[in-house]
C-alpha cells in the first residue's frame, strides 16, 4: 500500500506540472535509485519553488540575494558540486513564485543598503547599532573598518555551519586595509579562503582578511593601521567580490562588529 500511494503521488504531481506549466514549479519528491520496486521509498515531501535560468553574468551570490534564498540553499537543492554556474543551466529556487531578473551587482547593494543595520554601510552600522558595547577583548581600542562596502553575511550560525566572521561586499580591486597596527603572519593562498592575509596584533589578537584578489604584503611584514595590504576579490569558496574578515583572540573566533567603530 505504502509504494502504491507514493506512486500515485508522483503521478498527480507529474499531471499537475504539464497542466499548469504557467504556475510555479512544485519539485517533486526523488526516489532512491539503485533500489528494486520493494525498497522504493519516497523522500521529502513536495516543495513550491521556480526555475530560474542562468543568464550570462549571473553568479550564485546574486542570485540568492535577488530571491532571498541562502547560498548554501541552492547549492542543497540543485546538488552543485561547485559555486560556478554556466550559462542557460536551470537551477530551482525553493519557495519562490515566480522567475525574477537578476539585476546588476550595483542594484543588488542598493537593495542592502536599504535593510537596515545588517544590510547597511559599514559606516553607518555603528550608529544603527544603537548601544551595543565594545567587546572587553578590544581593551577599549577598536579596530578600523577593513573596506568600504555592504555588508552582506553577519556572525555566528549558519544553516550547515558557523560563520567565523563578516563578509562585505565591493567591486573587485577594492583596497582592503589593515584594521589595525600589526605584522603579517600569513599572505598566500589557503583552500576555501582563497588568497589569504592574517595580521597578528597585540592583546593575542588577529585579524584575517579572505578571498582577495591579490596580497600586497609578505610574511614577516610590520604594517601600519589603514595601510593596504590586498585587493577585493572572489578567491576561494567565494561566490562574488567580497571581503570575509573575522577577528581572533587566542585563535578563537570573535564577532567582528564588537570590535570595529
Amino acid at each position: 500500500m505504502g509504494l502504491a500511494r507514493g506512486l500515485a503521488r508522483l503521478a498527480a504531481c507529474a499531471a499537475l506540472l504539464s497542466a499548469c506549466a504557467h504556475r510555479p514549479v512544485v519539485r517533486r519528491p526523488a526516489l532512491q535509485h539503485g533500489l528494486g520496486l520493494g525498497d522504493l521509498q519516497l523522500s521529502a515531501p513536495p516543495q513550491p519553488g521556480v526555475e530560474h535560468h542562468v543568464r550570462a553574468g549571473e553568479t550564485l551570490w546574486r542570485i540568492s540575494q535577488t530571491y532571498g534564498v541562502p547560498v548554501e540553499t541552492l547549492q542543497r537543492e540543485n546538488d552543485l558540486p561547485s559555486l560556478d554556474l554556466t550559462e542557460g543551466q536551470t537551477l530551482f529556487i525553493p519557495g519562490a513564485g515566480a522567475e525574477l531578473a537578476v539585476p546588476s551587482p550595483d542594484l543588488v547593494a542598493a537593495r542592502f543598503n536599504a535593510r537596515g543595520p545588517h544590510r547597511a554601510n559599514p559606516t553607518q552600522i555603528p550608529r544603527a547599532g544603537g548601544t551595543r558595547a565594545l567587546d572587553p577583548a578590544a581593551h577599549g581600542q577598536p579596530l578600523g573598518w577593513p573596506t568600504p562596502g555592504v555588508l552582506i553575511s553577519g556572525f555566528g550560525a549558519r544553516e550547515r555551519d558557523a560563520h567565523e566572521g563578516i563578509d562585505l561586499a565591493a567591486p573587485e580591486g577594492t583596497p582592503v586595509c589593515a584594521a589595525e597596527a600589526g605584522t603579517v603572519l600569513f599572505a598566500g593562498e589557503q583552500r576555501g579562503y582563497g588568497n589569504l592575509v592574517l595580521l597578528a596584533h597585540k592583546n593575542d589578537l588577529v585579524t584575517v582578511y579572505a578571498h582577495n584578489e591579490k596580497n600586497l604584503v609578505r610574511k614577516g611584514q610590520d604594517v601600519a593601521r589603514g595601510e593596504t595590504i590586498a585587493r577585493i576579490g572572489h578567491t576561494g569558496n567565494a561566490t562574488g567580490p567580497h571581503l570575509h574578515f573575522e577577528v581572533r583572540v587566542a585563535s578563537r573566533p570573535r564577532d567582528p562588529l564588537g570590535f570595529l567603530r
